[in-house]
Formats: C-alpha cells, structure tokens, sequence
C-alpha cells in the first residue's frame, strides 16, 4: 500500500470531514451557552452556509492542492477561505490562532509538499481553527475562555496528528514521541490560561492528552503489515477521544457559567 493512499484515506477524508462537523457542533453549542437566547438568526445561517461548503468542498480542495496544485485547484481552497477575511477585525492578536498553520500550510503546498508531516499537522490545525473562527461568525462573545478552548482544540489536534504521523512506518523523520514534545511544549502555556479563566477545576481537562503523550513516548511504529486496519483503529480511537474532549470543555463552560 502506498502512503499516498494512506494519507488520502485516513488524514483528509474521515479525518477532516469528522473534524469539521465536530466544530460546527462544538461552536453551535458553545454559542447558545455563553450567549444565551441572543443570537443573531441571520449571521448563524451565513455561518452555516460557510460550514456547509468547507464540508462539501474544502476535502476536494484540499486533495487537489496536494496532488494536481493548478488554478483550479487554487481557487477552490481560496473560494472555501476567503470568508474568513471578514474576522481579521474581531479577531485581532488572535487571527495567529488560524494564520500560522495556514501559513505553514500553504508553504509546504507551494513547495510541493503538500503531503509532507508538516502539512498534514498544520492542516489539522488549521481545520480545528474553524471552531473559533465559526463562534465569531455567529456573533458569539470573544471572551477569554473561549479563546483558551479554541487554543486548547487546536494543539489537541496538532499533538493527535503529529501521533498518528509518527506511528505510520514510512514516515522515517517522525516518531510518535514527537508528538509528546510538541504537546508537552504547549503545555505550561495552556495550563497558565486554562487556570487563570476559571482555577483549578479546568485543568482536568488537559490529563487526558498528558498522560497519552506520557505513553506516546514509549511506543514504536505500526508493522506494514495489515496497516490499514491499524490506522482506522487510531483514526476511530482519537475521534472518540476528541468528541469526549469537546464534550468534557461544554460541560465546564456549564460549570463556569
């Protein structure tokens, strides 16, 4: 099986597709519960609208980008992110939140790596980005808890698919334990932000990834053999993880209310 096979199943289709419907859900959610029953109808439909067509389109795009790159191609993932301008003024200093694994994106593409680990993480990143991204464009409150949520998704998601990159056998560059440094990196800052928003309480939320990065730095890489069984079973694992990580923020933003 060759890694281009790999890559296209198990990183863009399922992965980005699940990881963008869990956003929309995430945001939805975290709207209602930080604004209350004041929403705006209007800017929740155009965001949905957004969403739909990040789902429908920004997969294909994404393929075509890192196997074809032509003009078409191009202009597909320009159609599917030129929206986003609109947030540079709300967003401010934290426009970093999507801008630097897109940069680092569209870098790798240009040089014509657009399969390479470092595009495959900052691409996840990048999707895990549209949670702040679609919060602001339904008129929800920028507050500071929402911020540390939205970095704390997003280096989630970096970590998880740095893992699964270091666990495939013919990526020879990364190892699994790459994952742990990058999350054991973040981790004093996340941990300073989440406690200084609501104490102590919130910092459950980082033990899960914590110990798992502890135990990624013990493991190898997966055999060739049945591998794409394996990495389904990675891909399911860390998806349910994912939606009990989302799941495990909404339920303190409860608490913190």
């Amino acid at each position: 099986m060759s890694s281009r096979l790999v890559s296209r199943r198990v990183h863009t289709d399922t992965g980005a597709l699940s990881l963008l419907i869990t956003n929309y859900a995430f945001s939805l959610i975290t709207l209602v519960m930080i604004n209350g029953h004041s929403i705006n109808v209007i800017r929740l439909v155009l965001t949905t609208a957004l969403a739909a067509l990040n789902i429908i389109s920004l997969v294909k795009a994404h393929l075509g980008l890192i196997s074809r790159r032509g003009l078409r191609d191009y202009s597909l993932f320009l159609i599917n992110t030129a929206p986003y301008l609109v947030l540079i003024p709300y967003l401010g200093i934290w426009l970093l939140i999507p801008l630097v694994p897109l940069m680092l994106f569209i870098a790798e593409v240009v040089r014509g790596r657009g399969r390479s680990v470092v595009a495959n993480v900052s691409g996840t990143a990048l999707i895990a980005s549209t949670y702040l991204a679609w919060y602001v464009f339904m008129d929800g409150d920028l507050v500071l808890k929402v911020i540390m949520a939205s970095l704390t998704w997003v280096i989630y998601h970096a970590f998880s698919a740095l893992y699964v990159e270091g666990k495939l056998p013919f990526r020879q560059g990364v190892k699994p334990h790459h994952s742990s440094l990058l999350w054991f990196i973040g981790l004093p800052a996340l941990a300073y932000g989440i406690y200084a928003v609501g104490g102590l309480l919130p910092l459950i939320i980082l033990i899960e990834p914590t110990i798992r990065a502890f135990i990624a730095t013990k493991e190898g890489k997966l055999p060739m053999n049945d591998l794409r069984r394996r990495i389904r079973r990675i891909g399911i694992g860390l998806l349910i993880e994912s939606l009990v990580f989302a799941g495990l923020i909404l339920l303190l933003f409860y608490a913190l209310a």
